[in-house]
């Protein structure tokens, strides 16, 4: 079969698609952050693998497995915090940077203030988009909630040729109206959940609740008021606090060429975080703790924030004819900083004889913390190099509103790397 001149052989995939605020990761993964998520993303890479090789018929062996996690991120880091599934919302994070970057076709995508209604869009677009698509060899459809996703399924399951292209993918029990649909099912309950999140929804015993990144909090928007019973189970359209929020009804039609043209109303709960996120400002803040200027620089230990967020020694004064002139050395920061290059003798391709003198060699610390480090501001390496908040100076022009510094929007380090709070409140001991 050839389609536009390309044969509808290459570059065969598979489709993942999974509602993240849905199906939760297991706790074992969430609370190691970026290394919990390398190893969600090894394991259910694992897990569609064995399935589509031993279920498609014909399926080639150059066939990618392609996932995509729609989430609204604030929800999620809420949920996970109120439930005690993670100690701090950072963890969240860290997690799904490191799925993210241990896969190459594996991706989270936050639909940020949009909502959880652009999630069920964003799943819904995708699978009439790659139902069709000769590429495409199947898809695995990750969701919990029935009355949202069975009317979505329902157009497919009831046809023949499109059925057997589409897997339901679980880790709880499925809501009995997608089981009614009869699609192919397979359960992933060593990777997601297999029970429900119980959450308890009284603040004052969860004053985690204030510590989401400071880019997520900002980012919730005014709440509707309502009243909360005393716990919740997540699921389907309700929202963390267990209220159903008013369904918004919106009539989605599609045209698949297997399929008669037909419309089917969705009903799409729009929900919101933003009303725990309010009641945790409300809760009394712990005092703050205040430590001395030795504890504030132990030799043992890791200067943090109020937020928990790592706080990098001083460096050097950022000038930039300096900063330039030792980059051109090209030296190997592992070894100059740390004295443990990971390549062996010869291997590495960067200098290892020049002798560094002392401000050099402090100016090497800039240069290296201009890298940001790959496990953020919650990393525990007393020894790290790399950058635990954006180094470069802020800009005359502003640069961007969320990141002011000479990069601009272009800067590699996250908005919350920048204008940090350097005071330090606690340290984190090295075991």
């Amino acid at each position: 079969m050839q389609i536009g001149g390309v044969t509808a052989e290459r570059n065969p995939f598979v489709l993942v698609l999974i509602d993240g605020n849905e199906l939760i990761f297991r706790t074992a993964f969430l609370n190691q952050g970026d290394q919990g998520g390398r190893l969600a993303a090894r394991a259910l890479f694992q897990a569609i693998n064995e399935y589509v090789f031993s279920t498609i018929a014909d399926l080639s062996v150059e066939a990618k497995i392609v996932a995509r996690v729609y989430v609204d991120l604030e929800d999620l880091c809420s949920l996970c915090l109120r439930a005690g599934l993670v100690n701090h919302g950072s963890q969240v994070k860290s997690f799904v940077r490191g799925f993210c970057q241990d896969k190459p076709l594996f991706d989270f995508i936050d639909v940020g203030m949009k909502g959880r209604a652009v999630v069920f869009d964003k799943m819904e677009d995708n699978l009439y988009m790659n139902i069709s698509n000769p590429h495409c060899k199947h898809i695995l459809f990750g969701c919990a909630d029935g009355e949202i996703y069975a009317p979505i399924l329902r157009q497919l399951a009831e046809n023949f040729q499109t059925k057997s292209r589409v897997t339901l993918l679980y880790g709880t029990q499925p809501d009995h109206r997608l089981v009614a649909l009869r699609l192919a099912e397979t359960p992933v309950g060593n990777i997601f959940r297999d029970t429900k999140v119980d959450t308890p929804v009284s603040v004052d015993q969860n004053p985690e609740i204030s510590l989401i990144p400071a880019l997520l909090r900002d980012s919730i928007s005014p709440p509707p008021s309502s009243s909360s019973p005393a716990t919740t189970s997540y699921s389907g359209s309700r929202t963390a606090t267990g209220i159903a929020h008013p369904a918004v009804v919106k009539s989605h039609s599609r045209r698949v060429s297997e399929i008669s043209d037909q419309s089917a109303n969705v009903a799409v709960p729009v929900t919101s975080w933003a009303m725990a996120a309010k009641k945790g400002a409300a809760v009394k803040a712990p005092p703050k703790q205040v430590v001395s200027e030795k504890e504030q620089l132990p030799a043992d230990g890791i200067r943090r924030n109020r937020k928990g967020q790592r706080i990098d020694p001083p460096t050097p004064e950022f000038k930039k004819d300096e900063v330039n002139r030792v980059k051109k050395l090209k030296l190997c920061n592992a070894h100059h900083l740390r004295r443990n290059c990971q390549y062996a003798d010869g291997k590495c391709e960067h200098d290892h004889s020049y002798k560094c003198n002392p401000k050099e060699l402090e100016t090497l610390k800039l240069v290296a913390r201009m890298s940001a480090c790959i496990h953020g501001s919650e990393c525990s390496d007393a020894g790290c190099i790399y950058g635990h908040r954006c180094p470069f100076p802020g800009s005359k022009q502003g640069g961007s509103k969320e990141k002011p510094c000479i990069n601009g929007a272009e800067c590699r380090f996250p908005a919350e790397m920048h204008n940090m709070d350097t005071t330090a409140v606690r340290r984190l001991k090295i075991t």
